[in-house]
């Protein structure tokens, strides 16, 4: 028998046991890029969600067609907050539009001071705003700024 093609049972053994090692490190390198994407695309909608809440707040302060009037001929709208259920509202009147989507739960502070019920803001005074939005799997995103009326 000089003519001896093929493989042995142990060739075959040893280039299944490589196959296997290197197909457990590829499948662990693509489940840890997507246990990273799920955290990442988490990240980036609460940056989106603060900055649509934020901009909400802005038109509110900044646009006159939002506004009402108190007794004194100010221009005002109105912030509600929930602190037990970390829910916050803005309306013209009274505050009804929930400013964050379903899931979502808000710190707010306003002046640096944090407050539950309603408050009034006056249109003509700086709005010192404090915002952390966190979701049910504990990221957060916060965000402190001055919105004026020019």
């Amino acid at each position: 028998m000089k003519n001896q093609n093929g493989i042995t049972l142990i060739e075959l053994l040893a280039a299944v046991s490589i196959l296997l090692i290197i197909s457990s490190v590829v499948y662990g390198v693509l489940i840890s890029s997507n246990k990273n994407y799920k955290n990442i695309s988490e990240k980036v909608n609460l940056n989106q969600e603060a900055n649509l809440l934020l901009a909400t707040i802005r038109n509110y302060h900044q646009k006159e067609a939002l506004h009402t009037f108190d007794a004194n001929g100010k221009e005002i709208y109105k912030l509600k907050y929930d602190s037990t259920a970390k829910k916050a509202y803005i309306g013209v009147s009274s505050p009804t539009t929930e400013l964050q989507k379903e899931g979502l739960n808000i710190i707010l502070k306003i002046d640096s001071s944090e407050f539950s019920g309603e408050k009034t803001i006056y249109t003509a005074d700086p709005l010192y705003i404090y915002i952390k939005l966190y979701n049910q799997q504990g990221q957060s995103y916060e965000i402190e700024t001055v919105i004026k009326q020019y």
